[in-house]
């Protein structure tokens, strides 16, 4: 059987939704929607909304204004995306929900789909690009492709097929399409397209789905067929069934449950997350200032380094994928927070002291392990200039369900996103919400308070 069919069976019948899946989904909904609240004054989205269409769905944290679908799918995927606030996940090395949350939200604002449903689909969504990213991510990234884009085009079309309602056929179809979709080089991570690339996968998938309820027909084997997808992408062909076991065994284990999808604390790539938590872990157990450090030494794999790719960045965009950056804002006492990142912060001499200090190296073992551990732990370690030596490996950062944020931190990050452009009555009763969406009769009960007074 095709992957395309497997999917469309899956969307047709879902697994179970359990208590855990649709609990996790609301932190993730919550945590991103806060991410697109916060994001709407940012450079990107001011540019992108220049050329778009008015329409019947909310622009969330804007001032009123209504886009099309497709094109609040594409502004809330750059929304939600460009001060690298949303969540990742190990499985697809990526960002799960940034890239679908938009296309499952337009729709249901657009019919008026109930909170339970919204959850199902992006459960759906999330779950068929991650299964997607367990087979192909790892190669992916090594061939510089941006995984959250690639693998979540496929997911936004199976979210979109369920809540239109498709037959089997038209969301096989809707796949095949969306397979002819996907794009984003990693070239483009330090500049403002890296969430142009979230916003164009989040519209494709919905534009995928609506050609294939329209009559628009592709492969049925545009995932897995010899010149495919995922041959085409990744370079992988098929061994002994395996990409089958992988997709039918959607839902058995929620992806988002199992690795679990990782919250952010901080607003940067995040193969930084790991290093900056285990400097934060050797520097909340020892007392020492940046001018005694004589270099802090960071061990990750070759991926993490190919993400960290501005090491002394130049501006804001670059500063995201500066370890060294971070480490600087928290040894000046600076907030590790979206409006610090820009060239003048960057160019203070205690940063710049922070980022020469700052190197990073390949451990090899973290290559070869298994997705679970995405692009594998960090081992930091600290060297003062009077010889004394402190070091630590974290495997996973603070965020990941090993070392989960408390829903009342989480509270804590999405009221700092949306109040300054909601206020505290609306964001409180926003959170209250998302956080019981299973119980929300209409979502337009929730976009219609995400604009501002």
């Amino acid at each position: 059987m095709s992957i395309s069919t497997i999917i469309a069976d899956f969307v047709a019948e879902p697994a179970e939704f359990t208590e855990e899946a649709l609990y996790l989904a609301k932190r993730s909904v919550l945590d991103t929607y806060g991410a697109m609240i916060t994001g709407v004054e940012t450079s990107a989205v001011k540019m992108a909304l220049v050329s778009s269409s008015r329409g019947s769905c909310t622009l969330v944290g804007g001032k009123g204004e209504k886009l099309t679908p497709r094109d609040a799918a594409f502004v809330h995927g750059i929304s939600g995306h460009e001060l690298e606030l949303d969540d990742t996940s190990s499985s697809n090395l990526g960002h799960p929900t940034a890239a679908v949350l938009p296309t499952v939200l337009a729709l249901a604002e657009e019919n008026g789909e109930s909170g339970l449903n919204l959850l199902k689909a992006f459960l759906i969504a999330t779950e068929v690009e991650c299964k997607i990213g367990r087979i192909m991510a790892k190669s992916l990234h090594e061939r510089g492709w941006h995984c959250s884009s690639i693998t979540g085009v496929i997911g936004a079309a199976a979210g979109a097929a369920y809540l239109m309602r498709l037959s089997r056929e038209r969301t096989a179809n809707a796949i095949g399409i969306a397979a002819s979709m996907a794009s984003g080089v990693r070239e483009n991570f330090g500049t403002l397209t890296k969430s142009v690339h979230i916003g164009k996968t989040a519209e494709d998938g919905l534009r995928a789905a609506i050609l294939a309820r329209d009559g628009i027909t592709a492969s049925e084997i545009a995932l897995e067929g010899k010149e495919g997808y995922i041959f085409e992408y990744a370079g992988l062909r098929d061994e002994d069934g395996y990409f089958e076991r992988v997709m039918r065994s959607m839902g058995k284990d929620w992806d988002i449950c199992a690795p679990g999808f990782t919250i952010k604390r901080w607003p940067s790539c995040s193969s930084g997350h790991r290093p900056f938590d285990a400097f934060l872990d050797i520097a909340k157990q020892n007392e020492f200032t940046l001018s005694e450090v004589e270099k802090i030494e960071m061990g990750l794999s070759a991926a993490s380094i190919r993400e960290l790719r501005n090491p002394d960045p130049k501006d804001g965009e670059e500063a995201k994928f500066s370890v060294g950056f971070q480490i600087g804002l928290y040894m000046a006492g600076l907030p590790n927070v979206p409006d610090y990142y820009r060239k003048d912060v960057i160019e203070r001499p205690e940063i710049q002291d922070a980022i020469k200090k700052s190197v990073m190296y390949e451990i090899d073992d973290y290559n070869h392990l298994p997705s679970e551990a995405g692009n594998g732990p960090a081992k930091v370690t600290v060297t003062l200039k009077d010889g004394r030596v402190f070091e630590t490996v974290r495997n996973f950062p603070v965020g990941h369900l090993t070392d989960p944020i408390p829903d009342e931190d989480l509270k804590e990050k999405f009221m700092n996103c949306s109040t300054p452009l909601l206020g505290t009555e609306k964001t409180e009763k926003l959170y209250e919400l998302i956080m019981d969406l299973e119980n929300v009769s209409d979502v337009r009960d929730i976009t219609a308070l995400s604009v501002r007074d």
